[in-house]
């Protein structure tokens, strides 16, 4: 399991960075499990994975209530209170095709609130190039 932070900085960002279409953020093994922690800074957030379904693990560390379990695609994120996710990648795989995540809300994901991964056979993380030509993303 690999543990990744994910913020909601401001409305353009996520882990501290602007949406670019030729960066990719993260780089996943194929039918990886990884725990995501996502956390907001500011306002509540809906956070959505595309590619991915997830289990919500605790909300600030309790717990999550009824509403929050079992399989889910988007999470609300409140402030102060970070959300820990068992994040269940599939099996398809290209390093040059991304898959997306971001905020859910239409005005956040239209200002950029959104990261990118790519999806790799196992053991080529650390060899698997995080940048792309323009135009590239297609998820």
């Amino acid at each position: 399991e690999q543990d990744l932070a994910v913020e909601g900085v401001v409305e353009r960002q996520i882990g501290g960075e602007e949406m670019d279409m030729d960066r990719i953020d993260v780089v996943v093994p194929a039918g990886a499990i990884e725990i995501w922690e996502v956390r907001s800074n500011g306002q509540p957030h809906t956070f959505h994975i595309h590619g991915a379904s997830y289990h919500v693990l605790d909300v600030d560390g309790q717990p999550p209530p009824p509403h929050l379990r079992g399989p889910k695609d988007t999470v609300l994120v409140s402030p102060g209170h970070p959300v820990r996710l068992a994040v269940q990648f599939v099996s398809h795989i290209d390093p040059d095709v991304p898959f997306m995540y971001h905020c859910h809300l239409l005005l956040h994901e239209d200002n950029g609130m959104m990261g990118q991964f790519v999806i790799v056979e196992p053991g080529m993380e650390a060899v698997t190039s995080t940048t792309l030509d323009s135009g590239q993303g297609k998820h």
